[in-house]
């Protein structure tokens, strides 16, 4: 169980940083104005998304680092978990689909992985 909780922590800690970084996406991307390009609905549902997205990632970091013995202990954690490592495989699906290979890609895609297979292996791995 002590291998599952560092795993979840350190998971955690990649899904804040995620956060971090979306939340700082407007300014970095200039949303203010390069999202003027598109209709006032397209550009609301837009930033409703990453809203969002900035949401799950805090709850996807916060849950498993300040609740981790809480997580495990229950039977939602399957449901919990798998929701959290599908959210990573679909990020790095869309890398390839929709985003197209660049130089940030290897990054971007480790950087996806790591929370995906760290909240993936107390899913399969049976706690004593």
């Amino acid at each position: 169980m002590k291998t599952q909780i560092i795993l979840l922590r350190i998971a955690g800690i990649v899904s804040l940083l995620f956060m971090l970084f979306h939340l700082a996406f407007y300014k970095m991307f200039q949303w203010d104005t390069a999202l003027n390009c598109l209709s006032k609905i397209d550009r609301s549902i837009m930033l409703t998304y990453h809203y969002i997205s900035i949401l799950i990632t805090g709850f996807m970091g916060i849950i498993p680092l300040f609740q981790t013995k809480g997580l495990l202990n229950i039977s939602l954690k399957y449901s919990i978990l798998s929701m959290f490592s599908l959210f990573y495989m679909i990020r790095i699906i869309t890398e390839f689909t929709l985003f197209g290979i660049s130089k940030t890609s290897p990054v971007i895609i480790t950087m996806c992985a790591i929370p995906m297979i760290f909240y993936s292996i107390p899913i399969v791995h049976k706690s004593k």
